[in-house]
């Protein structure tokens, strides 16, 4: 009989918990289903269909606050279009989908909401308002984004800005949001807000910051360092229970926990994502799993800025970047257990301008300043999809749909029978440093490093030649490919190569360098030099790398003999996710040739 209240008590326990995520799942799983009742047989059938990501539109602004779900389940993209040299604001517009994010429609926006998150427990539709230089304001609604009067409650005196949409705590008590410090002279921290009343008023908590980046090899000069630890974004991994990301100047996302609801929070330290002054997004799905968006790319390494042509003293400070180098990639992974451990690490979009010879000018000066696929905004749909907006600019931003199931996948092929879709091959021309008011300012001018060229063995299938050419407007003459496979701790990469002179390098990555990096050898966790030796000339070689990392080593094997051994050569971030090849050769080189690749 004693048991009995002992029982009880845990089952009042249960019930209780259950009602809290049942409550905080809610209005999420209820727009979930309200999408999912708008569509038709077929549009259900295509969305179904969908698995890898597929690009179905052009947003019209930059990702992060655009996308918003009405009640009835239609998807909103707010932006600006019609922009004209007079007119360089243009005019409000939103894409509208009724099908998930299959086809997309464009309307005048109308009144000045806009863009919010819909809390239906209380009726409201809220948004951090960005374009006051009076300080910080929220604005709030009961009829919707096309309310023309919103109530605006100015929250802070400091102006911040960058702001996320607001979130709905697990427990449904709380509405909080993230925006970074615009008035605090170049620091720019970031600063989390909450409200306890229904968001009639709201409180700012200042974020720590993270360290800057310290001048140390292989860099020659400072990188761009304002706003160190800015644009932060927050996701609940459980209740009460926050994980916060900030960008920074270093090559590592710095994350900080907060164990009572926002009101504290820890010392910021390295998270499990690598990445450099771009901006990641955290989504809790409906069933309580936690989806990274993120650039796990890495820049080249600074130059000494004095040697630059044209360098503003700003860029010589470090207040003003040179260039990104690292913006045209961007990323995805899962955790299924509030962010301990993470899945994947696949490459969602490559940007489709990386190799332009005139990047940094297509595009501008009527659409955003940067070209790249950083910044993200993503909300789940039906059917175990996601649709997220990822990019800057109008050529390089987009609306993607896929299936979580994709992440889970833990092989990859590639034979290049669709091109060189599926890689980064660029190398950089020798551009302008900083930015101009008319070319934008987001990295080099660029063109094709790796291209399809005809077999030497004389197949009808073209093949992908890496080679040396000394061209002087190149910023280096190394070429090189880079691939993306599914995160792992063990397996077995595969390619198969023809080498026509000098030598290859084969390097194993847990992220994403440039194809022309120099330093990449060194940075890998894995990494062989092939030559002559090794590879006799005459024909392809299949080369296969069997690694381990909780062993640390890496054996190379070409046509079944085992070739080489490597030690690991520094600790990894979520597991190796990275083929990267480049020509080891002193001058000009034919080179070699890629008939394929693969991880198993």
């Amino acid at each position: 009989m004693r048991t009995l209240p002992r029982i009880s008590s845990c089952l009042i326990l249960l019930i209780i918990f259950c009602h809290i995520t049942i409550h905080a799942q809610s209005s999420q799983t209820a727009l979930i289903d309200a999408m999912k009742r708008r569509l038709a047989p077929e549009e259900k059938e295509m969305l179904q269909r969908i698995y890898a990501p597929t690009v179905v539109g052009v947003p019209p602004a930059d990702a992060r606050t655009g996308l918003c779900v009405m009640p009835d389940g239609e998807i909103r993209a707010y932006g600006f279009c019609y922009r004209t040299e007079e007119h360089p604001e243009g005019l409000p517009v939103f894409l509208s989908s009724t099908d998930c994010g299959l086809t997309w429609k464009q309307h005048f926006a109308k009144g000045m909401m806009g863009s919010a998150s819909y809390f239906p427990e209380m009726g409201i539709w809220i948004r951090c308002g960005d374009d006051s230089r009076e300080g910080t304001f929220v604005w709030s609604s009961k009829t919707g984004p096309d309310d023309a009067k919103p109530q605006i409650t100015k929250i802070s005196d400091s102006l911040y800005r960058e702001a996320f949409l607001p979130q709905l705590s697990i427990d449904g008590k709380q509405i909080f949001f993230t925006a970074q410090q615009q008035d605090a002279a170049e620091k720019r921290p970031g600063a989390f807000f909450r409200s306890d009343d229904n968001g009639a008023t709201f409180r700012c908590i200042p974020l720590p910051l993270p360290p800057q980046q310290q001048v140390t090899y292989p860099h020659k000069d400072v990188r761009w360092s304002i706003g160190n630890g800015t644009e932060p974004n927050v996701c609940e991994t459980a209740p009460g229970k926050l994980l916060l990301l900030l960008r920074n100047s270093t090559d590592r996302f710095y994350q900080t926990v907060s164990e009572d609801g926002g009101e504290h929070w820890s010392n910021p330290e390295p998270s499990p994502f690598q990445g450099c002054n771009t901006t990641p997004f955290l989504l809790r799905l409906s069933d309580g799993r936690i989806v990274c968006f993120w650039n796990n790319t890495r820049p080249l390494a600074e130059v000494d800025h004095r040697t630059q042509r044209n360098a503003k003293p700003s860029v010589l400070s470090g207040r003003c970047e040179d260039h990104f180098t690292n913006r045209d990639a961007s990323h995805v992974a899962i955790s299924e257990d509030g962010g301990k451990t993470w899945i994947g690490a696949r490459e969602l979009y490559l940007n489709g301008i990386r190799n332009n010879a005139d990047f940094r000018y297509i595009g501008t000066p009527l659409s955003s300043n940067d070209k790249s696929v950083h910044q993200f905004q993503a909300i789940e749909l039906p059917y175990n999809k996601i649709l997220v907006a990822v990019g800057q600019n109008e050529i390089s931003r987009r609306l993607i749909i896929f299936d979580l199931d994709w992440l889970y996948e833990t092989e990859r092929h590639e034979d290049f029978y669709e091109g060189l879709v599926n890689v980064s091959t660029q190398v950089y021309l020798k551009s302008f440093v900083g930015h101009t008011d008319r070319n934008g300012h987001c990295s080099y001018n660029r063109t094709n490093g790796a291209v399809k060229a005809m077999d030497p063995e004389g197949s009808p299938w073209e093949v992908v030649q890496l080679c040396r050419i000394d061209d002087p407007r190149l910023l280096n003459p190394i070429q090189g490919l880079v691939w993306n496979f599914p995160a792992a701790l063990q397996g077995e990469v595969e390619t198969e190569i023809l080498l026509a002179e000098d030598a290859v390098r084969i390097s194993l990555c847990d992220c994403w360098y440039n194809p022309c990096d120099e330093h990449v050898a060194e940075n890998a966790l894995f990494s062989f030099r092939l030559d002559g030796r090794t590879l006799p000339p005459g024909g392809y070689h299949k080369i296969r790398i069997l690694f381990d990392l909780s062993q640390r080593t890496a054996q190379l094997f070409v046509d079944g003999q085992q070739v080489s051994t490597c030690a690991m050569a520094h600790d990894y971030s979520i597991g190796l996710s990275y083929l990267h090849i480049q020509c080891d050769a002193p001058k000009a080189s034919e080179g070699l040739y890629i008939k394929s690749m693969g991880k198993k």
